[in-house]
C-alpha cells in the first residue's frame, strides 16, 4: 500500500515489547515503535502520523484499558488493538464500551502474537484507506469549490447534500439552510417547470439532460447540465444572457483537466489498495463503505468529463 504502515505498540515489559516488535515486523511487514507507557504513545501520536496503536493487558504490567481510554480522548479515530497476555483478567466488554478496534486474547490463539500482528495489520490497513477515501473526497469538493459556476448534488430523495459557493451566490441561499431539504420544498416555484420535467427525465432514464430554463422568483435564466447516479443526481448550472447561444462554460475544460490529474488515477490506487485488504483482511463495513464511496466518486468524475465533452442536446426557449 505505498508508504509503509506505522504501529505503536505499548507495554511495560521489555522483553514482551521486544517480541511484539519482533512478529509484527516478521508476521505483518509493520514498522513498529515499542513503548512503555500511554503518555509515551500519545507524544508520538501528537507529532506524526500513525496507522495503529496495540497494548497489551497484563496482569502485572499495562493497563490496556487505561491505555484505550486516553488514546480515545486524544484520538477517537485511531484504530486500537489490545492484547489480552496470559494470566490477566478480561477488559473485552470495557474494551468495547471504548471503541476497541481489535481485542486478541493470549488464551484463544495458537499464535497469540501472529494473531495481533494480523489484527494491528488489517487495523492499519483499514485506516489507511478510510483516511485516503477522505482526502480524496476533500479533494474533490475544493475542485467544485474552484469552479465558478454552480454546482449542487441531491440525493436519491432530491434532498440536497452539497452546494458549492457559487451555487450559493446564484441561488441567493445559505447552504446550512438548504442542506437535508428537498429540493422542491425548497424551491417550489420550480415545481412543473422544465427543472422539474429534466431532473426527473434524468433520474428515471439515467441519463444526463442538457436545456435552458428561466426561473422567473430569481428573475435568471439558467443553463443546466444535470447528471444522475444511482445515489442521485449532479447539477451543474450557469446563468445567461437571453438570446445568448448555449456553449460550453470554460470552467467544464478546467475541471476536466483537474479531476483527469488529481482524482481518475488516485481512484484507481485507492480501489487496488482496497481490493487488496480486502483479500487479505476479509470484508468489513469500512471496507465496503469506502468501496462505495470510490463507486460514487468515479460515476460523478465519468460524469463530469462527459458534461465537459458534450455539447448541448436539448434546449427550451427562455420565457418572455
Amino acid at each position: 500500500m505505498g508508504d509503509q504502515m506505522h504501529v505503536l505498540f505499548v507495554g511495560e515489559d521489555a522483553r514482551t515489547r521486544a517480541a511484539v516488535e519482533r512478529a509484527l515486523s516478521e508476521y505483518a511487514a509493520l514498522t513498529v515503535t515499542p513503548l512503555s507507557t500511554a503518555a509515551d504513545a500519545l507524544d508520538v501520536l501528537s507529532r506524526q502520523t500513525v496507522d495503529c496503536i496495540a497494548t497489551e493487558h497484563a496482569a502485572d504490567g499495562t493497563d490496556g484499558l487505561q491505555v484505550l481510554r486516553l488514546v480515545r480522548d486524544t484520538d477517537p479515530a485511531v484504530p486500537v488493538v489490545v492484547y489480552e497476555a496470559a494470566g490477566a483478567d478480561s477488559i473485552a466488554s470495557e474494551a468495547v464500551s471504548l471503541d476497541v478496534t481489535e481485542y486478541v486474547r493470549h488464551g484463544d490463539e495458537a499464535d497469540p502474537l501472529a494473531a495481533l500482528a494480523e489484527a494491528c495489520r488489517d487495523a492499519a490497513r483499514s485506516y489507511r484507506a478510510e483516511q485516503d477515501v477522505a482526502m480524496l473526497n476533500d479533494l474533490a469538493r475544493n475542485v467544485y469549490e474552484r469552479i465558478t459556476d454552480g454546482f449542487f448534488a441531491l440525493d436519491r430523495d432530491w434532498r440536497f447534500t452539497y452546494l458549492n459557493e457559487a451555487a450559493e451566490e446564484i441561488l441567493d441561499v445559505e447552504a446550512e439552510e438548504v442542506i437535508g431539504r428537498n429540493v422542491w420544498d425548497a424551491f417550489p416555484e420550480a415545481v412543473g417547470t422544465e427543472f422539474y420535467t429534466e431532473y426527473h427525465r434524468a433520474m428515471a432514464a439515467q441519463e444526463p439532460v442538457t436545456f435552458r430554463e428561466h426561473f422567473q422568483p430569481l428573475e435568471k435564466t439558467f443553463e443546466v447540465r444535470a447528471f444522475p447516479s444511482e445515489d442521485g443526481l449532479s447539477v451543474h448550472f450557469r446563468t445567461v444572457v437571453d438570446g445568448e447561444d448555449a456553449q460550453r462554460s470554460d470552467h467544464l475544460l478546467e475541471l476536466t483537466n483537474v479531476l483527469s490529474s488529481d482524482l481518475v488515477e488516485s481512484i484507481d490506487v485507492l480501489r487496488e489498495d482496497l481490493e487488496a485488504t480486502r483479500e487479505t483482511a476479509g470484508d468489513s463495513p469500512e471496507i465496503a463503505e469506502a468501496l462505495e464511496s470510490l463507486d460514487r466518486m468515479e460515476a460523478l468524475v465519468n460524469y463530469s468529463i462527459r458534461l465537459a465533452s458534450e455539447r448541448p442536446t436539448r434546449q427550451t426557449p427562455p420565457e418572455t
